[in-house]
């Protein structure tokens, strides 16, 4: 499916809704998604993987040094507070064990267009970003589930080309599709009359 950046982001954040997420997070994962398919790389696939991903109970991340420990980590949930944490200089580092989703990291990191980020799995780099340009080491990745996140003001070689459209797997689009119209609302009488209700989606 050939879609738009902003066609894409609005799909994603009604696709976040519909999963009933806070609204804050879903345009965090929009932005994210978009960031990562507009650079051929997995987003819309990523994101529908770690809905589904089990949640453990969140717990306080331990403090180790000056590094923050999250466990059972995702990205989602336990990925966005790490980044906060770390983009507030509370520490140096953010260490997240058994992530389900190292990609969406990278998109979720990519929000903070002000700071740079280094991506270590195994004590490797496998991807910056600097200035909303995204280096990404396929060598890499996925050598193990626990990733390390520094700030980082490094240089980039050969970051990732932007496409202005994105082609989304077919099969990734109507499971967006079909989360994102949990927002619809049946048409009705009732509904012509008082409104489809705030934060949904009239259908008729």
């Amino acid at each position: 499916m050939d879609l738009s950046f902003s066609e894409l982001k609005d799909l994603v954040l009604n696709a976040s809704l519909g999963s009933n997420l806070p609204t804050g997070i879903g345009e965090d994962l929009s932005l994210a998604v978009t960031f990562l398919e507009s650079r051929s790389l997995p987003g819309g696939e990523e994101f529908l993987n770690s809905l589904k991903c089990e949640r453990h109970p969140s717990l306080p991340p331990q403090k180790k040094g000056s590094r923050l420990i999250f466990c059972n980590s995702r990205a989602i949930f336990e990925g966005v507070t790490a980044i906060d944490f770390l983009v507030s200089e509370v520490c140096e580092s953010v260490i997240l064990k058994n992530i389900d989703s190292q990609m969406l990291l990278l998109g979720l990191a990519s929000n903070y267009r002000e700071f740079s980020f280094s991506f270590y799995n195994n004590k490797e780099v496998y991807a910056n970003i600097v200035k909303n340009e995204l280096v990404f080491k396929c060598k890499n990745y996925k050598c193990s589930n626990d990733i390390e996140i520094y700030l980082n003001d490094s240089q980039l070689d050969n970051p990732l080309a932007k496409c202005t459209r994105m082609f989304l797997d077919n099969n990734v689009f109507k499971e967006l599709n079909s989360l994102a119209s949990n927002m619809l609302v049946p048409e009705s009488e009732l509904s012509r009359a008082t409104g489809a209700g705030a934060g949904n989606i009239d259908n008729d």
